[in-house]
């Protein structure tokens, strides 16, 4: 069968070299213009066989290989989801009861405090997740419905949510639109929250005293709180609702993982665009990233997360047809998100 599909390859490109290996067969050389249709032409032959095909660039040099990759089902198994999503559905409830103020421990009636904040950032969780996992499938690959991860004694009551890729990425354009799905779904269902929030939050006389957590300002919740509160009196502050700490956080989370490293959502649009050569620009991320370890800490531990997914590529099928003018704009969309959500110092002690 492999000397068969080796055959069938000369015909599509001028082969240089063939290495053959217990996992992987490998074919150097150049594919035939027009490119995207001759690997059209070869994808739709690999799909009467076993094997799966592989599209590299290197410098001016094409490589197909192909090999037997493992066989994921499909079928989707709801239980565990749906468990977990419940789940985290009580823990944001009984998070966002004692932010409120609430002792769910004295009262369980007390609970009830907790619901504006939870279906909130429920909403965009839910949301950005969703995203990924509708253009994902609309992309052609098998892909898990969310994980979403309670955590019960945690002031937020999860640790957000995640979905399973199953298969290859088929081409750098699913990486992007996958990449920048989530994010953009998540953003659009947070910002009207924000805007509720804000509307909902009071004014009051700022704490004398010290020892209170204050949230710093994106641009964008800085301009929303400005247009809906546009005189805050001095030595008054804005105390936030549920509602809007919720719509902040589901900004902040935006924001963190638009940062273009690895596999976070910004990692995998920057990846799309560049393949390979992104590592180049991890060197000035990191940088600024260290510098604003200066003003909040935690940078220090997203540093460190981040060395360590960030040293994974994805897989993609077909890197070597281009991204189109118009796909490559696209990437304009999570930088302008990126800018208008990322906030420098977002906890600060007074």
């Amino acid at each position: 069968m492999k000397e068969q599909i080796i055959e069938y390859l000369k015909t599509k490109m001028s082969v240089e070299e063939v290495v053959d290996s217990l996992m992987m067969t490998k074919l150097k050389g150049k594919i035939y213009p027009p490119f995207v249709e001759t690997i059209r032409d070869i994808r739709e032959y690999f799909s009467g066989t076993e094997y799966t095909p592989l599209f590299i660039q290197e410098g001016d040099q094409h490589i197909v290989q192909f090999g037997i990759f493992k066989k994921h089902d499909a079928k989707p198994k709801y239980w565990l989801n749906v468990l977990l999503f419940v789940a985290t559905i009580l823990s944001t409830i009984f998070a966002g009861s004692l932010n409120s103020g609430g002792n769910p421990f004295r009262d369980l009636s007390e609970l009830m405090l907790g619901i504006p904040f939870s279906f909130s950032i429920m909403a965009i969780l839910t949301c950005h997740e969703l995203g990924h996992y509708f253009v994902s499938r609309k992309e052609g690959m098998i892909t898990t419905l969310p994980y979403f991860i309670p955590m019960p004694l945690h002031f937020l009551g999860t640790f957000g949510a995640v979905i399973k890729m199953k298969s290859l990425v088929p081409s750098r354009k699913s990486l992007l639109k996958v990449g920048l799905s989530g994010p953009l779904a998540g953003f659009v269902v947070a910002v009207p929250i924000c805007i509720v929030g804000i509307y909902l939050s009071e004014i009051g006389p700022a704490p004398e005293t010290t020892g209170f957590l204050k949230l710093g300002d994106s641009l964008l919740f800085m301009v929303l709180t400005r247009i809906i509160h546009p005189s805050i009196p001095q030595g008054y502050d804005l105390f936030i609702h549920p509602v809007a700490f919720a719509g902040w956080i589901g900004l902040f989370v935006t924001s963190m993982n638009l940062i273009p490293i690895g596999q976070l959502d910004g990692g995998h649009v920057l990846f799309s665009l560049f393949l390979k050569r992104r590592r180049y620009l991890y060197a000035p991320i990191f940088g600024v990233l260290i510098a604003l370890g200066f003003l909040w800490p935690g940078w220090f531990f997203w540093i460190l997360i981040a060395f360590f997914i960030a040293r994974r590529d994805p897989i993609i099928q077909d890197t070597i047809t281009p991204l189109t003018v118009r796909e490559k704009a696209y990437a304009i969309v999570p930088l302008i998100i990126l800018i208008l959500t990322f906030v420098p110092q977002p906890f600060v002690l007074w």
